[in-house]
């Protein structure tokens, strides 16, 4: 065992011994089950093929640390960054810390809260479903992850409720997190009927913080419920973001998950699907960018493993100066999924020849009765276009500038918030210097 796990084990079971277990509910046997995990699993490496682009010598030599003080933050930089249009509630995140006088909660059937205060609490009901998706973690981070959590949000929508505006989940980074690994654990839960619009987002303060971001999302739709889950990730260039996504749907469930990952110096992220009965859809959409010093990870894992289930991803991504990008998409369709419909892209949009993409668009078919189909590209802008649009009087820059956002606004057009989708579009003409 190399010293840096041990230290992080070690690390890990003091946090752990250091819980106020005199009263409330702190996860214990998890917890420890989790340590032990991590200890057997060790540090991801390349000669796993998940892990095979996606190098960790970087993170590992920033030894993020797992001490946690309360932020000092300035409240009305965090106010300015809240969603402009109107919202049914907010939960607020200051360095990995639940903000309860940020946050809000406005709507009727809908319950906005941290998993914090449940453990202090002792809410048995919200603790159930930690880590009932996700298990002790699939890989030593996520177990790291269920080891050391500190905080969270809770969204629960009560049955059969329709939820008119989107919830926010806010989580900002200043410079206090300089240093730190932040564990955050984010539980959704939807009752029968219910339907709602989450906007998630990722922001920094101050564009030197160096941190680690390990979060987890679990995501749990009953019978007939319906989800718009929007993310965006727009960390500082100093920030390792890594995030796992776990949803299970049940029968006619609906999830649609719209993602831009734009910032980190290094991003990660994981989506696991696997419907848990009939008659219920994904839909996933991303859009990534990567330049100079940047590597964006996207890694999709859905499982049709009961029949008559649809599933939708289209993921793009635009490439400049020394940016990396993986995409690792697989679909499964087991014998017994009859009737599924499954279609898997990604496209890649080259900007300069520096820029390096390792794209591995996956279909593992069983079934017989299913409509599939997966694949990937990868080019520059066409020199056609660019002359069509030259000829048509605009400079090289314009034309350049609109052929970029012509090939992200399928996405973008998918966020259902017009600020969200306005100030992406400024992000990405920045980032690549249109």
């Amino acid at each position: 065992m190399n010293r840096h796990l041990q230290e992080q084990i070690e690390a890990a079971s003091g946090y752990i011994d250091d819980l106020p277990q005199e009263s409330g509910e702190w996860l214990l046997g998890q917890r420890q089950a989790a340590v032990q995990r991590f200890a057997d699993m060790g540090y991801p490496h390349a000669k796993m093929e998940a892990w095979k682009y996606t190098s960790i010598d970087n993170l590992l030599k920033r030894n993020f640390n797992t001490g946690h003080l309360p932020p000092e933050f300035p409240r009305h930089a965090v106010v300015r960054q809240f969603n402009q249009e109107p919202v049914a509630g907010r939960l607020v995140f200051v360095d990995g810390v639940y903000q309860s006088d940020l946050s809000s909660c406005e709507a009727k059937g809908i319950s906005l809260g941290s998993i914090r205060t449940a453990m202090v609490s002792g809410d048995r009901a919200v603790l159930a479903a930690v880590g009932s998706l996700s298990g002790l973690g699939e890989h030593a981070f996520a177990a790291l992850n269920l080891a050391t959590l500190h905080d969270g949000g809770v969204i629960r929508v009560d049955e059969g409720v329709e939820v008119a505006q989107p919830i926010e989940l806010l989580h900002v980074t200043t410079r206090g997190a300089e240093g730190s690994a932040l564990r955050s654990r984010h539980l959704v839960l939807l009752g029968e009927d219910a339907s709602a619009n989450l906007i998630e987002r990722y922001i920094t303060l101050d564009s030197k913080v160096a941190c680690f971001n390990n979060l987890v999302c679990e995501v749990s739709l009953a019978k007939g419920a319906s989800l718009t889950h929007q993310r965006v990730q727009l960390e500082s260039s100093q920030t390792y973001h890594l995030s796992e996504l776990h949803l299970s749907l049940a029968k006619q469930a609906n999830y649609h998950g719209i993602q831009a990952s734009l910032g980190a110096a290094w991003s990660r992220t994981t989506i696991h699907n696997r419907f848990a009965d009939s008659e219920a859809s994904c839909e996933l959409d991303g859009l990534y960018l990567a330049g100079d010093g940047q590597l964006t990870d996207i890694h999709l894992d859905v499982d049709h493993a009961v029949p008559h289930c649809d599933s939708r991803e289209n993921f793009k991504g635009i490439l400049h100066g020394a940016g990396k990008a993986v995409f690792d998409g697989l679909i499964q369709v087991q014998q017994h999924a009859q009737k599924s419909n499954a279609h898997l892209h990604n496209a890649n949009l080259m900007l300069s020849r520096r820029a390096e993409i390792d794209t591995k668009p996956q279909l593992v078919i069983l079934a017989d009765d299913v409509q599939c189909s997966h694949g990937t590209t990868v080019g520059q802008l066409d020199p056609e276009a660019l002359f069509y649009l030259r000829s048509r009087g605009l400079d090289e820059s314009r034309a350049r500038d609109l052929l970029c956002l012509g090939f992200a606004s399928e996405v973008i057009e998918r966020f259902t918030s017009e600020s969200l989708r306005a100030s992406l579009t400024e992000v990405i003409q920045h980032k690549i210097g249109l």
